[in-house]
């Protein structure tokens, strides 16, 4: 049983409109730089972007530079030799929010990581970069989409660690504490039997208590709980008083625990944890290498992607790398997968969201197809 719970807390921040990042910078602010909490923070490349190009409107709003501090040691920096496990962390995502892996269409998954998913994840970390003064190591998928296949894609492009979700795990939650290796990626499992955001952790020695039995129960010396920042930032149950309330006192309570729960960024819970097998021959085959699972459903499922849609993103990226293949001029082929990361948000592909983002999408959709079909 291990001695010391590691605990790990990511925030999914996805935003590009004004009063939803400014919440988010406002979160930010008030729980790793005033409270000190070093929440890993896993950022679309677009709210980055959002974030830069207003950084004076939100100097004013908050009284505090936001961009400034991020770009300061107070986040650590592991590519420039700063890795403090118990500061926060930029972890990205795809700019636009794109899978990291087409479900439902092995055969164009080359296609995919190489003609659309690279630039992608390149534009999020050139922001990163650029804007922020920091090199992400960590990346998560959106709504968790992923499978072992893009392993090599993404560390090709400079990644240490994807953090992956575990529902399809079910009730076997020592796997939910394991480290898996793909292609020398190291794949840090998200527990999904923990929700912070649960109103029967209004008080947080609930949730660290819940946090070390749960660790101590199942031989986990490494915890990670994720969910979106909406959950505390005022958009969805909580407001934003209470929600950063909430994550302001979670750290106050596992600093109070003398050393038995503390909070880490995921780098270090990446680079710490022992618990570690090579996920292609894991035990009981944890997770081939090409089987995709997601975090929206309990059991990891996919019945929430809208069929159709999906197999359209999957016939346009088709028809890119046909084009490609023709010899088509580069410019018209950039345009229609700027239209195509447009739709190819899964967001866009989720049946339960209609109306508007429906719309988005198949207005993307034409677009792209006209550009490519001449």
């Amino acid at each position: 049983m291990p001695n010391q719970i590691n605990l790990v807390i990511g925030l999914i921040c996805h935003h590009g409109d004004w009063d939803d990042f400014k919440r988010d910078a406002r979160v930010i602010q008030r729980v790793s730089f005033e409270k000190r909490v070093p929440v890993t923070y896993l950022f679309s490349g677009m709210e980055l972007d959002a974030i830069a190009n207003n950084r004076g409107k939100l100097c004013s709003e908050l009284g505090f530079d936001i961009v400034g501090a991020m770009q300061s040691n107070h986040f650590i920096s592991p590519r420039f030799g700063h890795a403090d496990a118990h500061k926060p962390e930029l972890g990205i995502m795809p700019y636009n929010h794109i899978p990291l892996v087409h479900p439902w269409a092995q055969h164009l998954w080359g296609e995919y990581f190489e003609g659309i998913l690279q630039d992608q994840i390149r534009w999020s970390q050139g922001i990163a970069e650029q804007m922020f003064h920091k090199t992400p190591v960590t990346i998560h998928p959106p709504d968790g989409v992923y499978a072992p296949a893009a392993a090599h894609a993404l560390r090709g492009l400079g990644f240490d660690t994807v953090v992956v979700s575990g529902e399809f795990l079910g009730s076997d939650r020592h796997s939910k504490g394991i480290l898996y290796w793909a292609s020398g990626l190291r794949h840090l499992m998200r527990t999904n039997d923990i929700q912070p955001q649960d109103d029967e952790f209004q008080d947080a020695r609930h949730l660290v208590d819940r946090v070390e039995q749960y660790g101590h129960e199942n031989d986990m010396p490494f915890v990670t709980i994720t969910c979106d920042i909406d959950e505390f930032n005022g958009m969805r149950g909580m407001g934003d008083y209470d929600g950063i309330a909430r994550l302001c006192c979670i750290g106050d309570e596992a600093y109070k625990r003398g050393g038995r729960v503390q909070i880490v960024n995921a780098n270090a819970a990446a680079h710490w944890n022992m618990h570690s097998t090579n996920v292609e021959t894991a035990e009981r085959n944890t997770w081939p290498w090409n089987d995709v699972h997601a975090q929206i459903h309990g059991d990891g499922g996919l019945g929430w992607i809208e069929g159709e849609r999906n197999w359209v993103v999957g016939h346009v990226v088709w028809l890119i790398g046909e084009r490609y293949r023709q010899g088509w001029e580069g410019g018209v082929i950039q345009r229609a997968k700027e239209h195509l990361w447009m739709a190819a948000d899964i967001a866009c592909r989720n049946k339960y969201f209609q109306d508007g983002l429906s719309c988005y999408f198949w207005e993307n959709i034409r677009y792209a197809k006209q550009l490519l079909n001449g």
